[in-house]
């Protein structure tokens, strides 16, 4: 049983985890068997995360199945006693359309690398990256941090994803304030009387734990699912 001192400070370290890095830390890659390019993390950059945030972190793996040409494995990582886990799977090689291999390293070290960044994000490690246009939105917000190289990438990826340049006057990837989680739970208890599992039962319909993971793009959704939940059904 987890104890609210433990409760709360898991909380504390999640919202610390899941908040967006440095612009300067992004970089852009292509996606394997298309043109388009996608916004992402290193893992090193991933892994210093979890250690200044969570200095007592632990990571664990399963044995390394293979399927055809993808290696399979799990991982796990543990805070404070509280362990989440995901599946990470990689290709053994990729050829390109002139076949040559796209590969680079061994897939047991590209695996271990996907497993912790896919385990990391169960925990809201980078978890914005999964909605582009937010992160090049707010990339865009901080264009100004970024190299000519990688500002370069941003108008293409601007393009490519048909989001338009200007400035953005609010970070839709960041997670709603202490404040407004409060106005949630005042609505949904006062207002429209819902137990705390019920509320628990609409956060996993926006596929969050609790308010310290709802991001600002979500914060109006839910509140209008919670005026509109009829808990008979």
């Amino acid at each position: 049983m987890i104890t609210p001192p433990i409760r709360d400070e898991l909380r504390r370290i999640q919202a610390e985890l899941k908040k967006p890095f440095p612009a300067n830390l992004h970089e852009v890659r292509e996606l394997p068997g298309s043109n388009k390019k996608w916004v992402f993390l290193r893992w090193q950059t991933i892994r210093k995360r979890l250690d200044e945030i969570a200095p007592d972190w632990m990571s664990d793996y399963s044995e390394i199945q293979y399927i055809g040409n993808d290696a399979i494995c799990r991982c796990g990582i543990t805070i404070l006693g509280i362990r989440k886990e995901a599946i990470a799977s990689v290709p053994i090689s990729l050829q390109s359309k002139a076949g040559n291999e796209m590969t680079r390293g061994s897939a047991a070290d590209r695996l271990a690398a996907e497993g912790l960044k896919n385990a990391a994000e169960t925990w809201g490690v980078g978890r914005y990256l999964d909605d582009q246009e937010y992160t090049i939105k707010y990339l865009w917000e901080n264009k100004h941090k970024l190299s000519d190289q990688m500002n370069g990438e941003l108008r293409r990826l601007c393009e490519q994803y048909k989001v338009q340049m200007k400035t953005i006057q609010l970070s839709a990837v960041q997670a709603i304030t202490q404040e407004q989680a409060k106005r949630l739970w005042a609505i949904a208890r006062n207002e429209c009387k819902l137990s705390e599992s019920e509320v628990k039962t609409i956060f996993t319909e926006f596929k969050v734990e609790s308010t310290t993971d709802i991001l600002v793009s979500q914060y109006d959704k839910v509140i209008e699912r919670i005026k509109n939940f009829n808990p008979k059904f």
